[in-house]
């Protein structure tokens, strides 16, 4: 579920009217971002004068807009739109306001440079789309989910998951077991169960980086960018989950559970995704947000697009883990993780286990509990980037 609402509403809280930079060979052009139907859209009349884009007039429900010779379908007002015979979620759609075609940010911003990349940049720094000199372009791919060049002849390139072992250095995370003599130290669990899920990937060819490798803090904000540094494709984090002390039972609760980045729809996920997102208060103020409105909206818009596939692999990873769990199965949720909310790539959270129950904190801490459930991450992964890969082959086997 996307936080537009929200986001519109600092929107209409900033007292600059917004734009996003338009660059090309026949100039430069700050185009205003409006915010008339509880969503960020632009004319697409004010990117024709600087970007080889021409609009057709929208008719029977209908817009075509061609850029650099290549047609975008939409349907007005429905979110999704048509390139190359694919369709392509938007969180909202166009619409024709002042007898002007509207088209979404989200559309602008990344469904250009993301499906044009050879021909479009978007810098998000700047909030500046450019494109790049014809000289410099090549003919167009299809877009992946996942990172890496396009499908074609050749050895597939291989695919990379970047393994977030929470907390770290001043920041232990949760201390368990409740009721005896606590030896169970979530920073030290997490960073040794990735590593024996790196080593477990890398035995079926399938590449791994940690975004810590020792004992130290890293940012909640910036283990997402480490991952995308890395050229990771899948971002999966690796927490041990602790009950509330108010519950009736509390040293009983037990089992494993997996989010992806959403609203909570329960008070659980909420109270699990702020104990995680408590580890900000070790970090300096330095990576703190910046409060911009516009970059909260495309961090939404940009986490939106890979929701389905984070939600899949929540699926398969949660499934392989329980079979192999002590604990029982508290099934896949969603949460707003704020560690999930820089990758920008299909990415994960995992709660291995209750440190605060005894055996499963005994679990937790030995070398074949560890084991186990490094070698079921590792399933569930795997898993995924076979479908995956099957899905994509289907839709290139299938004529555009």
């Amino acid at each position: 579920m996307t936080r537009l609402p929200l986001a519109a509403a600092l929107v209409w809280g900033w007292a600059t009217p917004l734009v996003v930079t338009v660059a090309s060979s026949r100039g430069e052009r700050r185009v205003p971002v409006r915010v008339e139907r509880g969503f960020p859209a632009v004319a697409a009349a004010d990117l024709a004068p600087v970007l080889s884009l021409e609009a057709a007039t929208p008719r029977a429900g209908a817009a075509s807009v061609r850029v650099v010779g290549r047609s975008f379908d939409f349907v007005l007002d429905a979110p999704y739109f048509r390139f190359q015979g694919r369709l392509y979620p938007l969180v909202a759609g166009p619409y024709v306001a002042r007898d002007t075609l509207f088209v979404p940010l989200q559309w602008v911003v990344e469904s250009l440079p993301r499906l044009l990349e050879s021909r479009y940049r978007f810098d998000t720094t700047r909030f500046r789309l450019e494109e790049l000199p014809e000289a410099l372009a090549r003919p167009p791919s299809r877009p992946l989910p996942l990172a890496g060049p396009p499908p074609g002849p050749g050895p597939a390139r291989r695919r990379i998951v970047a393994l977030d072992p929470g907390h770290g250095g001043p920041d232990v995370g949760m201390v368990g077991p409740i009721g005896t003599g606590p030896f169970l130290r979530e920073k030290q669990v997490t960073l040794a169960v990735a590593r024996a899920v790196a080593e477990e990937l890398a035995r079926r060819g399938i590449g791994a980086v940690l975004t810590r490798t020792k004992d130290t803090l890293i940012a909640l904000r910036d283990r997402g960018r480490v991952a995308r540094a890395r050229g990771a494709d899948l971002f999966l984090s690796i927490h041990v989950n602790a009950a509330n002390p108010r519950w009736r039972d509390a040293e009983g609760a037990r089992g494993v559970e997996t989010y992806f980045l959403a609203e909570a729809r329960t008070e659980d996920a909420l109270r699990v995704a702020q104990m995680e997102n408590e580890s900000v208060r070790f970090e300096t103020t330095a990576g703190a947000p910046s409060g911009d409105p516009l970059a909260f909206i495309l961090n939404d818009l940009a986490q939106n697009e890979h929701l389905r596939e984070s939600s899949r692999m929540a699926e398969l990873v949660q499934g392989t883990v329980a079979r192999v769990h002590p604990g029982e199965s508290r099934g896949v949720k969603q949460a707003g993780f704020m560690v999930l909310a820089t990758s920008f790539m299909p990415a994960v959270l995992i709660e291995i286990g209750f440190g605060s129950n005894y055996p499963e904190a005994r679990f937790l801490t030995g070398a074949t509990g560890q084991r186990r459930i490094a070698r079921a991450i590792a399933d569930g992964v795997e898993r995924y980037l076979e479908e995956y890969e099957r899905r994509l082959a289907s839709s290139e086997a299938t004529p555009g």
